[in-house]
């Protein structure tokens, strides 16, 4: 009944404040002002700061109402990026309102801060919401104003300033590509044409091949070099080459949608979905079967027989081979390196579609050429069609079953991969003849290697079925015990210690973290991390909890914020702190905003780390 009453006297006031008007109006007396002459509003970005300044001026015996204020940040496709919950308004003047009871209200002018906790790369809308009154007048309705902002655009520098800070990473060329840091690679591309961005990127996909991002691609190109029945280097390198091509299909095509859809668009999370993840497994293991024998793969009947016609004889398999580097680039390679998250951040904020493609493309290209030389030295050095060849088909085989495990250890817990790992390890030694007679010479050699394989698959599949999770302490649940000789029990994933580090799931946990560290004015380091990030994995065991790391962060709260689960909350959290992959490390002053040009992308040693901390943290601090 009294939300009843305050309506009703809110309408009234409305009524008498509209009659009020019209009788001015008609008997020729002053006209009372509109809301938008009464309250004129001025809203500015100040992205180097992090912060979008609202400035309220208020006529005489106007007055806005604090508790009515409203502020959403949002993308041109209405995802939500800030919705400043948090923010501290200025101090007003207290008074009793007739509606809404003890208010506290601002006269004269309002000028308010709102912090942004990272720069959007998109463009974007801030909705402001905001009610005011005319003393013993008349309230004006509540009014929602829409501001848009075009995406920040690179800062040129001038050559003095460039050459005033070499520390910052900025320095050159060099310093770009041995940078652990994404920021530099992406911060460099800043002032330079597209012709030498795209050269770089090609430089930075040489790079990339030499990351655990690529390596798994190395077996399954072989593998398919292994299918033909006479491999050559001419034939490794056409077939190479078609792998290399199916690989830059999927990159361009990223390229070109993160250029138009910026950050929000998150395709690493989107390939990291069950059902994205168990599809690229069956595939490995339908490829894996092929290579046993159990059947041949080929393309359907229709298209075969137009493909095997004179001069076509060896199109179909060409087509397979960029098919499989299209699926390889998809579920194989979504992993973040400083060299590719750098690229992403730039593609994102440059909003230029060719730009995005052509740099993803010379970047898979730059990728490529090791493969294509691995392939093209495969294809002369593997053996003829025989007995040893059909040996090297299972190896590759087994190679791709693998790689099949490997895309669900994603999704699945590490006990069962590590039973899947030892299941395979067991076949294959005893199908490389571990339980037959040794032979001589090379025989027995072949033998006693199958006989280990076969063994340690077993301890791998005992240590699985004890709750084992490591393959290289298998055994570890079975020997570890406690000081008084009993068998210690190993605490679920969930319950294991993270040191200093505070684990959060869900942007609500996240939003009440940074508050509270606000509140205890205590700068903050968030490690934005999944269970199927394996680069997370690294930099969690060598660098955030390396002791040297710790020391150097005392004073921070430490927050492991959790995105694993494929859900709307984790993307609404990738989206707002723009967040193109992982693992990602974000540094917060004391007041809740980013500390600009610090965000860690990819891996990072301790040393390294370190050094960042000094350079680019700690100043802000």
């Amino acid at each position: 009944m009294h939300i009843t009453w305050q309506r009703l006297g809110l309408a009234l006031t409305l009524l008498l404040a509209w009659s009020s008007t019209l009788a001015q109006d008609l008997f020729g007396e002053e006209r009372l002002p509109t809301v938008d002459e009464a309250i004129q509003l001025v809203v500015d970005a100040d992205w180097d700061n992090q912060t979008l300044l609202l400035d309220f001026e208020l006529i005489d015996d106007v007055y806005l109402y604090q508790h009515r204020f409203g502020f959403t940040l949002k993308d041109t496709n209405g995802n939500v990026l800030e919705a400043f919950d948090n923010i501290t308004l200025p101090e007003g003047k207290p008074k009793t309102d007739e509606i809404f009871g003890d208010v506290i209200v601002y006269f004269h002018n309002v000028r308010l801060n709102l912090p942004v906790n990272s720069v959007p790369l998109v463009d974007t809308l801030l909705e402001v919401r905001y009610q005011g009154c005319i003393e013993d007048t008349l309230c004006y309705p509540p009014t929602k104003k829409v501001f848009d902002f075009s995406s920040p655009q690179p800062t040129k520098k001038s050559p003095a300033a460039a050459a005033a800070t070499p520390a910052d990473g900025d320095s050159g060329f060099l310093n770009t590509l041995t940078s652990e840091d994404a920021n530099a690679f992406n911060q460099w591309m800043e002032n330079q044409s597209i012709g030498l961005i795209i050269g770089l990127f090609f430089v930075g996909g040489l790079l990339l091949a030499f990351t655990p991002c690529v390596f798994p691609m190395v077996p399954i190109l072989s593998g398919i070099i292994a299918g033909e029945d006479n491999p050559s280097a001419s034939r490794g390198f056409v077939l190479s080459s078609a792998y290399v091509l199916g690989v830059a299909i999927p990159y361009t095509l990223a390229g070109l949608l993160v250029a138009l859809f910026g950050a929000g668009l998150n395709l690493q999370f989107l390939l990291q979905q069950p059902a994205a993840i168990i599809a690229s497994a069956v595939i490995f293991v339908a490829l894996a079967l092929s290579m046993f024998g159990l059947y041949e793969l080929q393309l359907p009947h229709f298209l075969r027989d137009k493909l095997h016609q004179p001069g076509a004889a060896k199109r179909g398999s060409l087509i397979g081979a960029a098919l499989m580097g299209a699926i390889s680039a998809l579920v194989v390679s979504p992993c973040v390196t400083p060299i590719l998250a750098g690229a992403l951040i730039y593609v994102a904020a440059s909003g230029d579609a060719f730009t995005g493609a052509a740099s993803l493309f010379a970047l898979s290209i730059g990728m490529g050429v090791p493969l294509i030389i691995a392939g093209t030295g495969g294809g002369s050095l593997l053996p003829k069609a025989g007995h040893w060849m059909d040996e090297i088909k299972r190896f590759f085989g087994v190679v791709m079953l693998g790689v099949a495990i490997w895309l669900l250890d994603r999704i699945i817990s590490d006990t069962i991969t590590l039973g899947l790992y030892g299941l395979l390890l067991a076949i294959y030694g005893v199908q490389l003849g571990a339980l037959e007679s040794a032979g001589e010479g090379f025989a027995r050699l072949k033998r006693g290697i199958a006989l280990v394989l076969a063994l340690y698959g077993s301890v791998m599949i005992v240590g699985a079925l004890s709750g084992g999770s490591d393959p290289l302490q298998p055994l570890q649940p079975l020997t570890r015990e406690s000081s008084a000789g009993q068998p210690q029990s190993i605490s679920p994933p969930a319950q294991q210690s993270h040191g200093p580090w505070q684990t959060l799931v869900g942007k609500a946990s996240l939003e009440q973290a940074l508050a509270s560290s606000r509140q205890a004015g205590k700068p903050v380091l968030v490690d934005f991390f999944a269970e199927w990030c394996v680069a997370c994995k690294v930099l969690e065991e060598t660098t955030l909890s390396n002791q040297a790391v710790l020391t150097q962060m005392q004073g921070f709260d430490l927050y492991r914020v959790d995105i694993t689960e494929i859900n709307a909350d984790s993307q609404a959290i990738m989206a707002q702190y723009n967040i193109l992959g992982l693992p990602a490390l974000v540094f917060f002053t004391p007041t809740s905003t980013e500390i600009p040009k610090s965000r860690v992308l990819g891996e990072m040693g301790p040393e390294r780390f370190i050094e960042h901390l000094n350079a680019r943290v700690m100043p802000h601090l």
